[in-house]
């Protein structure tokens, strides 16, 4: 029987990281600041890092660290000075997809292993022996790359092999775009995307103004260059028989509740054919918790290859389906009341739900509301923290999360 592979989760930030570990992730990623394909706000800064490498080590898992942006030459001082500044911190990895980035990590830090970014768009066995020679401990495949493939150059490379299971796509190949660029001055490949891919275009024709066409059509809208949403979960058993030793998660600008709800349907799902793969059936509530968080309708890209039959399965509609919206993050007690850090309003005498670890689950009701400072108050407000009482009798697990349906 093949291994379990490792279960990789987004760390865009301390808390996301403490979220992804809390809910099962074997290993995060993060990254550096200017360097790692994310804006500011998706990545952490040296003091941030330290603290976020010690949680994770503390838990016994594995922290990996984006500087795969498209470099250019004044990219270099930058990374050369953050290289020398985090000689201290014990990363378990570097996620490359220049070469002279990678040749700079090697000269600084030899003793990091280099995972090579999605970026490189590496997609067949000679590729991966390439980085393989060049001193590469992983390759992080190209999302256009099929599980068949995957579990060949799992096999045959001689390096590890990292896929992306779950999350956003691109229209273009390992969403080496240049079109945010062009419209926007804001690059995709430096990441900073403005998704104009997903604005909703119309087609004319030079003679035939005011006149649109549609490129694909569905129901009231014409898709043009929007990608689905990634979700391998239905093929957990192709993926562990591959061999492949990272199942990805994408989505370092997405927020805790998501990470929390992705990593606990993965978990729950390998464990489960980790344990019986013989009787391993998915279960229509993992399929439930997926459709729980914000995303756009989930297809499963080209694991099989290009959908030559359904090519209109790669794009979709710019406009996000959920089931549930988050409500706040539980982050400790104070005087006996829960702290919660709220990410949508609420009201006194709201009935919510609850998810935890480990799929566990509930409902609660909220039975009084004050500020921090211990003055009453009817409503949790967005972006603050609140101390409530849950009545009497109920308990919520650490790092539980609060949400509510949305309206159908």
């Amino acid at each position: 029987m093949s291994e379990k592979p490792e279960l990789l989760l987004p760390a865009g930030s301390l808390s996301k990281a403490r979220t992804a570990l809390a809910y099962g992730a074997d290993a995060v990623y993060a990254g550096a600041p200017g360097l790692s394909m994310r804006p500011e706000s998706a990545e952490l800064v040296i003091d941030e890092l330290a603290e976020t490498v010690a949680l994770v080590h503390a838990a016994g898992r594995r922290i990996y660290v984006c500087i795969n942006t498209l470099m250019f030459q004044e990219d270099l001082p930058r990374l050369r000075e953050w290289l020398e500044a985090t000689r201290d911190l014990e990363i378990d990895a570097l996620l490359v997809s220049d070469p002279g980035a990678f040749a700079l990590a090697r000269e600084l830090r030899p003793e990091v292993r280099l995972h090579i970014s999605t970026q490189m768009s590496t997609a067949n066995v000679a590729a991966a022996r390439f980085w393989r020679d060049a001193g590469a401990s992983r390759i992080v495949l190209a999302r256009e790359c099929s599980i068949a493939d995957a579990g060949e150059i799992a096999r045959e490379s001689g390096v590890e092999v990292e896929m992306f299971v779950h999350g956003a796509m691109c229209m273009a190949v390992s969403g080496r775009c240049l079109l945010s660029a062009h419209l926007c001055g804001r690059s995709g490949s430096k990441g900073d995307c403005k998704h104009s891919c997903r604005w909703e275009w119309q087609l004319v024709e030079q003679k035939r103004p005011g006149e649109t066409m549609p490129v694909f059509e569905t129901g009231r809208s014409t898709l043009f260059m929007g990608s689905t949403d990634l979700c391998l979960l239905r093929q957990i058993p192709m993926l562990v028989q591959s061999g492949i030793q990272s199942l990805k998660v994408e989505g370092r600008m997405k927020g805790e509740y998501y990470v929390a709800t992705v990593a606990r349907v993965y978990r729950a799902a390998l464990d489960a054919y980790m344990s019986d793969p013989g009787r391993f059936t998915v279960q229509q509530e993992w399929l439930d918790e997926l459709d729980a968080v914000s995303h756009r309708p989930y297809e499963e890209g080209f694991a099989f290859g290009y959908p030559s039959d359904r090519p209109d399965s790669l794009q979709t509609h710019n406009r996000p389906i959920g089931t549930h919206k988050v409500v706040a993050l539980v982050s400790g007690m104070q005087d006996g009341r829960y702290v919660l850090r709220v990410k949508n309003a609420f009201l006194e005498g709201d009935e919510l739900e609850w998810i935890a670890p480990g799929m566990a689950s509930g409902r609660i009701r909220i039975e009084t509301i004050a500020k921090k400072d211990g003055k009453a108050t009817q409503r949790g407000h967005c972006g603050t923290e609140v101390l409530v009482t849950l009545g009497e009798g109920v308990r919520l697990p650490e790092c539980a999360i609060l949400r509510r349906r949305t309206a159908s």
